[in-house]
């Protein structure tokens, strides 16, 4: 099998158990992980680490900006997106002043928006709704009709 094809079956396997909303939650864990890499890094005077670590976290950064809907999303998406600038930003400064102080703050920017993230991936999980509010259970199909294939949806955040 070619790497492609491993990179796509574990991509399909991974989005039939994990939410889009978990899948974000996911992406901040190593975002805030890159970080801390780079501040390990920093302390230990390994330049090369640092610079590589960054580049991970802002990889990460980038995917998460370039999926922002900002029509459904509104001004959520207006507020991350200046967030995503802002944490871009500051990764590139950890590069120009090698400054670990600079890496806490950015976790613990991070670390709170992905708090966020992770409580409404919890309420989607418990009730099906990001918001926390039970949703409708919709009417079973009827006999005649048959429910959808689903097998083949993929995750998109």
């Amino acid at each position: 099998m070619t790497q492609p094809s491993n990179a796509f079956s574990a991509y399909q396997a991974a989005s039939k158990m994990v939410t889009s909303l978990g899948a974000v939650v996911l992406l901040y864990d190593a975002m805030i992980k890159a970080v801390a890499e780079a501040k390990a890094a920093i302390e230990e005077d390994r330049i090369e680490d640092r610079f590589n670590a960054t580049q991970k976290a802002c990889k990460i950064l980038v995917g998460l900006q370039s999926h922002l809907d900002f029509e459904k999303g509104g001004e959520v998406s207006l507020m991350l997106d200046q967030f995503y600038h802002t944490i871009f930003r500051d990764l590139q400064q950890v590069n120009m002043k090698n400054s670990a102080a600079l890496c806490e703050g950015i976790m613990t920017a991070l670390g709170e928006v992905r708090a966020s993230w992770a409580e409404l991936a919890r309420n989607e999980e418990r009730t099906g709704s990001p918001d926390g509010k039970q949703r409708q259970q919709a009417q079973a199909p009827k006999k005649a009709e048959q429910a959808p294939d689903i097998s083949s949806l993929t995750l998109s955040i």
